[in-house]
């Protein structure tokens, strides 16, 4: 795919679609190969900003039933991110830009590893087990890889012991212990 093919401002329909039900700004690449270069990060950055900083992602895979997924995700700083695991699915961070905290959990909830990644750092997260994610710079770029196919509400599971966003107290407490699990790392 030639770089002026990809272009997530003014999106061709044959070579990106644009996936209007995701919860972040989604772009599947439809074309192959796929490359994504500087110019491609920074429509990235620009269609996130003008949609009011939500999140946004670049998936290299064609849909949501790949069996592969790879996906360039821009996250920003102060949204809460579930800790979750995949029954059948392992998955991998590479940050490519800012700091990236990353956090794995046993079953009761207690933090078995947390690391603040920097670019060019890769983490790996085994099947079954829980994990979250925590931007640490006011933007964070990676790129997140694991198995397909995307099942939807059944993808992530969710514990008991986490939060689920709807009460903002509670999700301020449970992100400001995981900042202090990281400061004293």
């Amino acid at each position: 795919m030639s770089l002026s093919d990809l272009n997530l401002l003014d999106p061709d329909p044959a070579i990106l679609r644009v996936d209007a039900k995701a919860k972040s700004l989604s772009f599947f690449c439809l074309k192959r190969p796929a490359r994504v270069d500087a110019r491609v990060i920074a429509d990235l950055k620009t269609v996130a900003a003008e949609s009011g900083g939500r999140n946004a992602r670049i998936c290299l895979h064609p849909g949501p039933d790949s069996p592969h997924h790879d996906m360039i995700v821009l996250e920003h700083k102060g949204k809460y991110y579930r800790p979750h695991k995949h029954a059948d699915k392992g998955e991998a961070f590479h940050v490519m830009e800012g700091r990236l905290g990353i956090f794995a959990f046993d079953g009761a909830g207690r933090v078995v590893d947390a690391q603040a990644l920097e670019p060019g750092d890769i983490y790996r997260v085994e099947v079954g087990m829980y994990h979250a994610v925590l931007p640490l710079t006011d933007q964070v770029l990676y790129h997140e890889n694991k198995p397909g196919p995307f099942l939807g509400e059944g993808d992530s599971i969710y514990p008991e012991w986490a939060p689920d966003g709807a009460d903002s107290a509670t999700v301020d407490t449970f992100v400001a212990g995981l900042y202090e699990i990281l400061s004293k790392g």
